[in-house]
């Protein structure tokens, strides 16, 4: 809610509402309550300040435009990363692994956490061995987070502590456990995918308290740059719970869409039956800027060496089953459809993104009039299979958009590509998501990386000789997958995703003019949540 007791008009600003009736205002007024109550120009809106004696707050000419959606994040796992002090950081090897995680210790100071384990986050540790860590570590539990939430690497200690055979072996299992060995066979220490499941079950989880202010970091990190609604991707009954406990305590300044993590079932790092108590109690977690009727599902695993664990085509075209980790798909997406809840599923490959697409047109043949389902990332789809987002009213989430800068950096082929021209051009609705896990969410980069991309999708109506109007369109085209397209992906576009009167008064103030393609550096100045400022940058 705003924090004035009155309404107060903002003016002189260069404002993209991202509304068809009225793409572009310089004013507008909002009400005490955080609502947009009238948008037009200077003139009609200081006239109106004038007449009911309001506050003005002078924009300067500054961008303004509607707060963004993130279609894809992760705010506890982020949140635990940004409060540790445990950061190995980048450029992690072997040989210096140990040495960087002898000073663990909490940025809070208080007890909460992980008991006797330390825990970190890295992105990847090439020929990684155990032995590396129990040097320095011999008693210790060390398990450090990789492959963008994929893979663990372990010490000994931690390997025994999870109840894993170190030295024997596991083994490999049916569906998609990975554990890289040594060449006697024993564990390497480094696993992946189901061959998690031990040690994710058996890491102590953090208190309430601290699961709340993890959530919160997270929270005003997206604030930062410009997020004021998001869809937390794999939510947990801590996650949950936490943040119906800080919404009903006025501290949420956020519109939060939480998919419940639920197959398979270590995304959700809980018990099954525990899953299944938070689907039975996901109303009670709703509240005011919290939405629970949204269901997480990971097909497959990730397009990154040495895993490999995205599903793909065979070289006749089928879906290759050994990469697909839930078997029951169909009986499951029916369910949760008929409960009205919104399905994301995660699909790094061209196999994993057919075999949700034939999920979803089964589902429509017998419920024509479902929610509006997603598969997530998409960085590998079939050119076959693009027609098929608008045909099936499926949402195309396009994340983690952090890797959209450096074209298939995760895998050789173009499976790790997002293309967006082709999706505009088929016709599907396309969103976008940081995936924020523990790198910078920030859409700036990412959205100057698909300029040219997107742009090649655009009608040649509007195509002119020196490329202006068809660079202006395709600007114009991403912000509003930043902003009205999230909204209608999730069912809010009647109160949010655009500044039009009645709408709710999320909108962000920006360095430079983003409906005109200036992503590269942008700088969020500001944001505003239901009236009230939330972020303010330094040099504003």
């Amino acid at each position: 809610m705003s924090s004035s007791s009155t309404a107060v008009a903002y003016h002189s600003g260069n404002v993209y509402t991202v509304a068809e009736s009225q793409p572009h205002a310089e004013a507008f007024i909002v009400s005490p309550n955080g609502t947009f109550v009238a948008v037009g120009s200077n003139t009609e809106i200081l006239e109106l300040a004038r007449r009911d004696g309001l506050p003005t707050f002078d924009l300067r000419s500054r961008f303004v435009m509607p707060g963004i959606h993130d279609a894809h994040a992760h705010l506890l796992m982020a949140g635990l990363s940004n409060l540790s002090s445990v950061k190995p950081g980048h450029d992690v090897t072997n040989e210096n692994v140990a040495a960087r995680l002898k000073s663990p210790g909490c940025q809070c100071q208080c007890p909460h956490e992980y008991g006797d384990w330390l825990i970190g986050d890295l992105f990847k540790i090439d020929d990684f061995d155990r032995s590396s860590l129990d040097s320095e570590f011999p008693d210790t539990p060390v398990a450090l987070r990789g492959g963008v939430g994929h893979s663990m690497f372990m010490n000994t200690a931690a390997l025994k502590r999870a109840g894993y055979d170190a030295e024997s072996g596991e083994p490999n299992g049916e569906k998609m456990f990975r554990y890289l060995r040594r060449p006697d066979g024993q564990l390497t220490g480094e696993v992946a995918e189901r061959g998690m499941e031990k040690a994710l079950f058996t890491i102590p989880k953090p208190t309430r308290s601290h699961a709340k202010r993890c959530l919160l970091s997270s929270i005003q990190v997206l604030q930062r740059v410009g997020v004021t609604s998001v869809q937390e991707a794999s939510a947990n009954s801590l996650a949950l719970t936490g943040l119906k406990e800080l919404d009903d305590a006025g501290e949420l300044k956020m519109d939060v869409q939480t998919h419940i993590a639920y197959r398979p079932i270590w995304l959700a790092e809980e018990p099954e039956d525990m899953i299944e108590k938070t689907l039975e109690d996901a109303e009670k977690y709703q509240s005011r800027h919290i939405q629970t009727n949204f269901i997480k599902f990971m097909l497959d695993g990730i397009p990154m060496a040495p895993y490999f664990t995205h599903c793909g085509l065979t070289d006749s075209g089928e879906v290759d089953e050994s990469k697909i980790l839930i078997d029951d798909l169909a009986d499951l997406i029916t369910r949760f459809d008929a409960r009205g809840m919104t399905c994301k599923i995660h699909c790094t490959g061209q196999g994993s993104a057919r075999r949700a697409l034939d999920v979803y047109e089964e589902l429509r043949k017998a419920n024509p009039n479902g929610p509006k389902h997603e598969v997530a990332h998409c960085n590998g789809v079939h050119d076959d299979d693009y027609p098929r987002f608008q045909k099936l009213n499926v949402t195309a989430e396009m994340s983690p958009s952090l890797l959209f800068p450096i074209p298939d950096i995760a895998a050789p082929d173009g499976l790790a590509t997002w293309d967006f021209a082709k999706m505009i051009k088929s016709g599907a609705h396309v969103t976008i998501g940081s995936d924020y896990f523990n790198e910078d969410p920030s859409p700036m980069t990412p959205c100057a990386a698909i300029l040219e991309n997107v742009m090649s999708a655009m009608p040649d109506s509007l195509k002119d000789e020196d490329g202006a109007a068809t660079r202006t369109a395709a600007a114009e085209a991403i912000v509003r997958m930043l902003t009205l397209s999230g909204a209608e992906a999730t069912g809010r576009d009647d109160i949010s995703g655009s500044i039009e009167v009645g709408k709710k008064a999320n909108f962000i103030m920006v360095d430079r003019d983003l409906s005109r393609a200036e992503f590269q550096g942008a700088i969020v100045m500001g944001t505003w949540f239901e009236g009230e400022r939330v972020w303010e940058s330094s040099s504003e």
